[in-house]
């Protein structure tokens, strides 16, 4: 083999060391880009989140006639609607976790347990079911299921948002059933009293 022919392979072995550094380097990018479009996609899910459950824990917790009756029914039917759609929005991010045979015979994105980080959306929807013509005491309990959610799923959202897939237990793990009356009885008595002080009763 002559020098020409060495030079020669030497330059083909340089513009192929150059194609794949570039490949990488814009391998590298793309993934990037997917990483910051899913961040700020569930940033803006999570934004709407919040703001339905914050809605529930303000209408449960004002005392009756703070705000006009048509405007609360208005803006609990809002609540209603908007945290069952976020619930399925939610599963877009969050998938459900294997369990068993749990679920088995359902489309596929409903197999498994739902996660986690979707429950307090679910713990929300129902409390806001619950809501309307509720007794003092039924209002002081769901004000404190909302409240709890909120609190809950900010924390979770905290380890979440940043993060290309789900970054903490606490997010990603698979969620129990929802059932607003168990969380009630869950709830400190002395909360529950508490709470009807500061609501006028």
């Amino acid at each position: 083999m002559n020098l020409s022919t060495i030079a020669s392979w030497e330059g083909v072995a340089a513009v192929v060391s150059a194609v794949i550094g570039l490949l990488t380097v814009g391998g590298a990018v793309v993934r990037w880009r997917e990483q910051a479009l899913r961040r700020e996609d569930v940033q803006a899910w999570a934004d709407q989140a919040i703001t339905a459950l914050q809605s529930l824990v303000l209408l449960a917790a004002l005392p009756p006639g703070r705000i006009p009756p048509d405007e609360a029914r208005r803006r609990l039917t809002e609540v209603i609607f908007a945290t069952s759609i976020l619930v399925e929005q939610g599963r877009m991010f969050f998938r459900n976790r294997p369990w068993g045979g749990y679920g088995r015979g359902k489309p596929r994105a409903y197999q498994g347990r739902r996660p986690a980080i979707l429950d307090d959306l679910v713990a929300a929807h129902q409390a806001a079911l619950r809501l309307e013509g509720a007794d003092l005491r039924t209002r002081a309990q769901l004000s404190l299921v909302a409240e709890d959610a909120l609190k809950d799923f900010v924390t979770r959202m905290q380890h979440e948002v940043g993060r290309s897939r789900s970054a903490s237990p606490t997010a990603g793990k698979a969620g129990g059933s929802i059932d607003v009356a168990r969380l009630i009885s869950q709830i400190d008595p002395a909360r529950v009293a508490e709470r009807i002080a500061e609501m006028g009763g």
